[in-house]
């Protein structure tokens, strides 16, 4: 019996952030110039937190900064660089 190839490793979330477009998202970080202050926490961290906050039907900011916390191992499945804290989002 042989394996399936079907399922892949990654969680469902960090399969559709790879469905994003890396280059659009440098394109429009460049015509906006929205990464000129950042140190660590950059657009695309934004962006993915924030979809994050969506799918995960979270209300307040604690619940956001605690379940990505909770995560701190698998940030590499889903392309995050830096896990935000409450104060930084």
């Amino acid at each position: 019996m042989s394996k399936s190839n079907h399922f892949s490793t990654k969680s469902v979330f960090g399969q559709l952030i790879s469905l994003i477009d890396d280059s659009m998202i440098k394109r429009e970080v460049k015509k906006c110039d929205s990464d000129r202050y950042t140190k660590r926490f950059t657009t695309k961290d934004h962006l993915i937190s924030m979809l994050f906050c969506s799918f995960s039907k979270c209300t307040s900011l604690r619940e956001i900064s605690g379940a990505m916390l909770g995560l701190s191992g698998k940030t590499a499945g889903f392309q995050l660089n830096h896990i935000p804290k409450r104060s930084t989002l």
